[in-house]
């Protein structure tokens, strides 16, 4: 590493430092100095706001005006580009969007409070002890957060707000489920303490959702959509190097083409049968209970990690492991099926986690746990995708490829490489034959989901599609309850461009793969392609392109 390589990396590092003593659920969530950060919550008043907006400001101009861009390696110039692109990200998303003003979901104060112990319940980094003590220490916190909290809710959005109390009532039920699962695990005197201090959290929640309904409702307002003109802007600081109007083009022709390839498909798996009756088909083998379809996920997943290492498509490191888990309950409002909580980045063993909602009470939604739907899952979750991703992206040292496009971090730039690389992995263990023909009627029918997705994106955020448009838009295009409809969408109404991220970002690794190809000729081999993109993290990939054409220069 050059001088001036070393200084940008030194420099960032004392950025990340900062960033994390204002911001300490994010060292939790990366396992670092637990011993330091656990103990704490954030600031998330308006002065928090306005103090992390002008950190950032400063941060940026420390890296324009301390580095000598001319006096950077080739990827030195690459990592500065990419901490600019960052904070140019960060800044556009909190001063231009400020979605946080409105109370949007998943970055919500009751959220947050969600989060913060959920980390400390969930991953056994310490002895049981030393977590209640942090769980203990971040609840006494919570009455004074809440209250602080309260001036973020200047613009409130009424869909928001009522999710926001729907949130409250979960995360009341998850800090029960705290205290039960610590009877009789935990010494008396510290379950005391545990009690006393959920009591008090408990009643703050209370409080704090009452406040929402008798003083934010009543001046909420209907308007969510961030525009068009909005959303041009943040598709062109993401570099995906396409209009809104290209990329519903896309989402459009792919909904068409699947549809007919889906036909061709079902007539192979069962001659005569229409597209429905075969999906009805393949849902017919599907675990009778929810606990068994957690055991079929893990014996997949373990399958899927078995035949990457035999066939040595990619890099496999020995210190990792993946946890199938039913989702929390504070969770479930966000997450409608399944999420994957990747491991910690400052860990030795990189233990990452997949939470399936539970659906016991719902036989139509157990059938959506058929076998050809959970192995295609344990692709697209754990090997070769999301987990493995972060694995050998947190395995590596450089922190500014591995940390600044982390969704938690930021949690829209470089999506289109992370969600892109999932669903790039289902298509490529097909064509390995891993995946079989059921598999692709299951990747085929979740691609219509995904050209959905597209198209509700660019039409919400633009004004060409109502809320009620949009949902039965997909009621009748993906044929899900509307229930599981109406989370998605509602998810989808705070994260602009988020959506449009997995289909797209197929798309554009399928390109990035045909022009390395092109360009090693026979020297090409996919080990070599995927181990850049794995230990990249979520880069996105107008710089992943960049990398490929650095790193194969010196090779050819």
């Amino acid at each position: 590493m050059v001088n001036e390589d070393k200084k940008l990396h030194e420099l960032f590092y004392s950025q990340f430092e900062e960033e994390m003593d204002n911001s300490p659920i994010m060292a939790t969530w990366y396992g670092f100095k637990h011993e330091k950060y656990d103990y704490l919550l954030p600031d998330e008043s308006l002065r928090g706001y306005e103090e992390k907006i002008k950190r950032y400001i400063k941060n940026k101009s420390e890296i324009t005006y301390k580095i000598n861009y001319e006096k950077l390696s080739p990827e030195g110039k690459l990592d500065y580009e990419v901490v600019v692109h960052f904070y140019d990200q960060l800044l556009f998303n909190l001063n231009e969007l400020a979605l946080w003003r409105s109370g949007a979901p998943g970055q919500g104060p009751i959220s947050t409070v969600g989060k913060a112990l959920y980390l400390l319940f969930s991953r056994d980094f310490a002895p049981m002890e030393i977590r209640v003590q942090t769980m203990i220490a971040r609840l006494k916190l919570v009455p004074n957060f809440l209250v602080n909290s309260k001036s973020l809710w200047q613009f409130p959005v009424k869909l928001w707000t009522d999710m926001a109390i729907e949130e409250g009532r979960h995360t009341i039920s998850f800090l029960k489920l705290i205290e039960q699962t610590m009877e009789g695990n935990i010494a008396e005197r510290q379950l005391r303490d545990l009690k006393i201090a959920i009591n008090q959290a408990s009643e703050a929640i209370i409080e704090y959702v009452e406040w929402l309904k008798s003083d934010v409702l009543p001046r909420a307002v209907h308007n969510w959509s961030i525009g068009h003109q909005k959303f041009e802007r943040f598709l062109e600081l993401r570099k995906l190097g396409k209009t809104a109007k290209e990329i519903l083009e896309i989402g459009e022709q792919v909904l068409v083409k699947t549809k007919k390839d889906l036909e061709v498909l079902a007539n192979e798996l069962f001659p005569g049968k229409t597209i429905a009756e075969v999906r009805e088909l393949l849902k017919k083998d599907y675990p009778t209970t929810f606990d068994e379809a957690i055991m079929i996920t893990k014996e997949y997943i373990a399958e899927a990690r078995r035949f990457i290492e035999k066939n040595n498509l990619m890099t496999l490191p020995n210190n990792e492991a993946i946890e199938v888990l039913p989702t929390p309950s504070f969770m479930i409002p966000i997450v409608p099926f399944a999420i994957h909580m990747p491991a910690e980045k400052f860990s030795n063993q990189f233990l990452g986690q997949y939470l399936i909602t539970p659906v016991e009470d719902n036989l139509e939604l157990l059938k959506e746990h058929s076998h050809a739907a959970c192995k295609n899952k344990a692709v697209h979750e754990a090997y070769p995708g999301h987990h493995l991703q972060f694995v050998l992206s947190n395995s590596q040292a450089n922190l500014i490829r591995s940390i600044l496009f982390d969704h938690h971090f930021q949690p829209v730039a470089g999506a289109e490489a992370l969600e892109g690389w999932a669903h790039y992995c289902e298509q490529f263990m097909a064509e390995k034959n891993f995946l079989g023909k059921k598999e692709v009627f299951i990747q085929l029918i979740e691609q219509i989901w995904r050209a959905v997705r597209i198209i509700v994106d660019v039409k919400l955020h633009t004004g060409q599609m109502t809320f009620k448009e949009a949902k039965d838009f997909m009621m009748k295009e993906i044929g899900m309850a509307e229930s599981s409809v109406l989370a998605e969408l509602k998810r989808y109404t705070s994260r602009p461009t988020y959506p449009l991220s997995y289909l797209l970002g197929k798309t554009m690794l399928l390109e990035l793969r045909d022009e390395v190809k092109q360009k090693m000729g026979e020297k090409y081999n996919d080990k070599f392609f995927h181990d850049i993109i794995l230990s990249n993290g979520g880069l996105p990939i107008f710089y992943l392109r960049k990398l490929f054409y650095l790193r194969i220069s010196e090779i050819m």
